[in-house]
């Protein structure tokens, strides 16, 4: 099963969700505050349509940037880290039959997934609230003139997994020049100018050559972004408004 993982910062700290990739139609940054933010938020837009946000229950003053449109609402989180595959391991169904009070609190999550850095906990998206005095931080281009440079497309996407600066790339080939073999973490090698290895993310049609390494794969796209520092694992990541990728440096 495929999840968005995401932290949501508030007052207290930062949670760690993960919704379900099916249940998101899309994502989205544009952000109109509601009439009255006690009863009604705000809205998040997406196509030609307005969604009412929510987000984790009982946050006090979440920070909000990103927006997973799901069919009835827009669900706010602070950052989408990446997109996993992932087996959720259930919580016991006995767990909704208990009268306990202590036990309500289970019942926001219908599980755990586990990547290599952290525990995430699978969101039980009919248990969402209105958010309190929360903080929407936009990231939406006010004026082309006002552009910083982290704000212009200078980042490659490739493969919806990694982002290397766009003058890194040495140029993009296609696929039927790599010589399939499998040796110490690669999928097969190419040779241009000198013997690259090959990771594939895929089985798509194109090559992206760095210096040392090459990366195969069908889904490459330019975007703007801000650089990151992960401090648990010192790698820098690219925050996008479509999520966030590990850097190639």
């Amino acid at each position: 099963m495929k999840f968005y993982v995401c932290e949501i910062e508030h007052e207290k700290g930062t949670v760690n969700i993960a919704i379900q990739k099916s249940e998101v139609m899309g994502i989205s940054t544009k952000f109109y505050p509601g009439p009255n933010p006690e009863e009604i938020f705000g809205f998040s837009k997406y196509g030609e349509y307005l969604y009412p946000v929510v987000t984790h229950s009982k946050l006090v003053k979440p920070v909000l940037k990103y927006f997973l449109i799901l069919p009835k609402y827009a669900f706010g989180v602070t950052r989408i880290i990446e997109e996993v595959d992932a087996e959720i391991i259930p919580i016991t169904a006995s767990v909704e039959t208990t009268v306990n009070s202590k036990f309500e609190a289970i019942k926001e999550y219908t599980g755990i997934i586990q990547t290599s850095n952290e525990i995430y906990y699978v969101y039980n998206i009919y248990s969402v609230e209105i958010p309190v005095n929360a903080k929407v931080v936009s990231s939406e281009r006010t004026s082309e003139k006002n552009e910083s440079p982290e704000e212009i497309d200078n980042y490659l996407i490739i493969g919806e997994k990694y982002a290397v600066k766009k003058e890194a790339v040495k140029t993009i080939l296609q696929s039927d020049l790599v010589t399939p073999y499998k040796f110490h973490g690669a999928d097969g090698f190419v040779d241009y100018k000198k013997i690259l290895p090959v990771k594939a993310l895929d089985d798509g049609r194109f090559v992206v050559i760095l210096e040392n390494e090459a990366y195969r794969t069908g889904k490459i796209r330019l975007s703007p972004g801000k650089v990151l520092l992960h401090e648990s694992t010192g790698k820098h990541l690219l925050e996008t408004e479509s999520g966030t990728y590990e850097l190639i440096e």
